[in-house]
This record gives C-alpha cells, sequence and structure tokens, in this order.
C-alpha cells in the first residue's frame, strides 16, 4: 500500500500545480456540460460507442468555444484555448482507466473533431505577438534611471537581453509556485577573470571578464544549464557588467544573501521584488520617450516576451551562427526562428543584392536513366508491389470496385 501511495504522488508531481489546475477546470466544465444534456450519470460515456464519445466530445467543444462555461467578458474562445480543454478532459479519463474519447480506432484524432479544430483555426484572427525589443530601448532605460526601483529595473533588463530570459526567470510573475521554471538566485551567477573564478562580495566585480548564469530548472525539464557570456566592451550593454551590478546591489540589502532572487529590490524601507507588470511599464516608458517616428513601435506592442525575441533578433542580424543562437537562449529546437520578425528592416539587409550576384546560372544535364525494362522496381510494371497493391496507381478507384472486378 505504502508503494502504491508513493507510486501516486510520483505521478502527481510529473506535472506542475498549474497543469494540475487546469485539468481540473477544464473536468468540471465537461460535468457541467454532461448534466446540461442529461448525461450527468454517464460522464465517462460508458454507454457509448467511439464515434458517439467523438461526437459529444466535438458537442462540448462547440459549447467551450462559445463561452457557455465563460464569464460575460469573454467572447469566442481561440482553437488552442479548446483543444487544451479537450486534451485535459482525454487526459482525466485515461487516469481513469478509460480510453481517450478523442480518438478514432486507427488511433488517430477524430475526423469530426480534427476539421472542427481546422474551421476554428481559419475563423481566428491572427496571432498578436510581442515584438521584438531594440538594444536602444534599453539605452533608454538608463537615461530614465531616478529611484531605486527604476535602477533595479533598469539593470535586470539590460542582463535578462544578453541571456534571453523568460521573465519568470528574473522577474516576480503570477502563479510563480505553479510554474516549473525557477527563478534566478544570487547563487546561480558566477564571475571569472581570467578563468578564476571571483567571490561575488568581491569589490571589483565588474572588472570581471566573463560572466556565467545556470539556471537550475527550465521549462523543458532542463536542470543545471549553464550560459556563458563575455564582456561585451560596452559601459552599458554589457552582460558582465549589468550582472555584477545586480548581484553587488542585492547583497548591499539587509538580509539578503545567495538565496536571494534576482528580482529583490530596496523599497519603502524593506526587501522588495520586482513584478513583470513593472518591467512591461518601465520598457513602455522607454519606447515612449524615443519615439514612434524612429521604431514603429507602440506601447502596446511589447511586453516582458519582448526582451527574449529581441535578444533573438540582435543575434540574427548579428550573424551569430544559429547553433549558437540556440544554446545561448536555451532553445531545444530552431523555435526560436518564431521570435524573428521579418517586418524589422534590417533583417533583409543586403538580401536583394546577394539575389543579383548571379544573374545566370547553367544547369547540369540530366544523365538518361539506363533501367532495364525487366526490372521490377519500375513504377508501374506489373511485377510491383506497388503498383499490384494500388490496381494501376489508383488506389482509391481500386477500393470502390467490388472483389470480383479486382482479379478478372
Amino acid at each position: 500500500m505504502a508503494d502504491l501511495i508513493a507510486s501516486n504522488a510520483a505521478c502527481e508531481a510529473a506535472v506542475t500545480r498549474k497543469t494540475h489546475k487546469d485539468q481540473d477546470r477544464a473536468w468540471g466544465r465537461w460535468i457541467t456540460y454532461t448534466e446540461s444534456i442529461g448525461l450527468g450519470h454517464d460522464p465517462f460515456l460508458d454507454d457509448f460507442t467511439r464515434p458517439q464519445r467523438i461526437r459529444l466530445m466535438g458537442a462540448f467543444a462547440m459549447a467551450y468555444r462559445e463561452g457557455r462555461f465563460s464569464g460575460p467578458a469573454h467572447e469566442t474562445l481561440a482553437e488552442g484555448t479548446i483543444r487544451g480543454a479537450i486534451s485535459y478532459v482525454a487526459s482525466t479519463f485515461r487516469d481513469n482507466d478509460r480510453t481517450n474519447p478523442t480518438l478514432d480506432y486507427d488511433g488517430k484524432l477524430g475526423r469530426l473533431l480534427s476539421r472542427q479544430f481546422r474551421a476554428f483555426r481559419n475563423k481566428d484572427p491572427p496571432l498578436k505577438q510581442q515584438k521584438a525589443l531594440p538594444s536602444i530601448v534599453l539605452d533608454e532605460l538608463a537615461k530614465l534611471q531616478v529611484t531605486e526601483t527604476q535602477k533595479a529595473t533598469a539593470q535586470l533588463a539590460v542582463g535578462a537581453f544578453f541571456y534571453a530570459c523568460r521573465s519568470c526567470e528574473y522577474l516576480k510573475v503570477s502563479s510563480a509556485e505553479e510554474r516549473r521554471t525557477d527563478i534566478l538566485r544570487i547563487r546561480c551567477i558566477r564571475f571569472f577573470t581570467e578563468g578564476r573564478v571571483m567571490n561575488n562580495k568581491t569589490e571589483n566585480l565588474q572588472e570581471a571578464d566573463c560572466c556565467s548564469i545556470t539556471f537550475e530548472m527550465q521549462k523543458k525539464d532542463e536542470k543545471m544549464d549553464t550560459v556563458t557570456q563575455l564582456t561585451s566592451g560596452d559601459s552599458w550593454l554589457c552582460p558582465v557588467k549589468s550582472w555584477a551590478i545586480i548581484v553587488k546591489r542585492i547583497l548591499s540589502y539587509p538580509g539578503a544573501n545567495e538565496d536571494t532572487p534576482v528580482s529583490a529590490c530596496w523599497r519603502n524601507g524593506k526587501l522588495d521584488h520586482l513584478t513583470a507588470e513593472e518591467m512591461v511599464r518601465a520598457l513602455e516608458a522607454a519606447v515612449s520617450s524615443i519615439g514612434y517616428d524612429k521604431l514603429n513601435l507602440k506601447p502596446g506592442d511589447i511586453g516582458t516576451h519582448s526582451i527574449r525575441s529581441g535578444a533573438a533578433m540582435a543575434m540574427v542580424l548579428g550573424d551569430v551562427p544559429v547553433y549558437t543562437i540556440m544554446m545561448l537562449g536555451r532553445w531545444s529546437s530552431d523555435a526560436f526562428l518564431r521570435y524573428i520578425r521579418k517586418q524589422v528592416e534590417q533583417f533583409s539587409h543586403n538580401v536583394s543584392k546577394r539575389m543579383i550576384l548571379h544573374r545566370s546560372f547553367r544547369h547540369i544535364p540530366e544523365i538518361d536513366p539506363r533501367i532495364s525494362p525487366h526490372d521490377p522496381r519500375q513504377r508501374n510494371h506489373p511485377n510491383n508491389a506497388e503498383t499490384r497493391r494500388n490496381i494501376g496507381g489508383d488506389g482509391a478507384r481500386a477500393a470502390r470496385l467490388p472483389a470480383f472486378a479486382l482479379y478478372r
């Protein structure tokens, strides 16, 4: 019994608390729906066939889409939200030893649901992504430093930029305890000079030539991932100097130590933490100060993710190799390409010139195939297995022929 309890606890710990809450919410809405259509006695649809379950899931998706379970402020919900809710309901089915109600007999997403989701996507408005932040905005933040909060915000923005940080890695965010990603702490940041590690309390910490940050736990379950940056040579836009200033500032606060989060700041006579909302307001103020004419950016176009997006964009424009961008930004795939904005004017710099460098090119003639007419690997050869299976290459037509027609 103890092993069973431990096993269940391990399963619960496999996903975050937020995931559990989202799944519980989706299941609660499914229960509400089944009760509304007279199926409250059979929430797992045990009395229904697989095709019938798929149709009922489609009906639930439609009700969810129309906002039937949302507050009055909600309008039509996006396809991604609907798909996620259906997935959570299906997970609850499986958690209770039932088959996935969204899959057909082939183990694929039911055709009805697949088409329904596609129809939702077709009608959804284009996804509005936060725009990439150019580093000139970080320069502007330096000019706007007056209060302790403004100084801390500007320092964190620069530090996060060089390591393409997610907001939850360096700021206080809502439901932080429910997220998989851990916030950076002073102990995660190390400085080196000529290969020798420096004590974080060293007075001349800003003279280090190298800064390594260890991300203890990340979104993709990556643990203890260390990223290193060298000094840029700039007095302000420098990964080493910015993090050295942050570390020295935080360790000067009463009660601060190696376990203190990097979001810490001192205000109103006590240790407090910078929030994502405060960072957004600071970035918007800097964008407004520079002006729309120079950036073609409006304050509403950006958010905390603009720093991570801006880091990717800056590396691309700086001709940083793709594999380096992926490793420094801790992208496990080429997903960072989603952050690259081709509308940025400098993105296509010199591309048109390169496209006309070779105004003519010569094609190499093909070699005539030398295949024996008796080789059964040829397409449409009577002894080719694919040809026989498709009955002349038209499998769809053959499937409609009566059995006797296939063998006459």
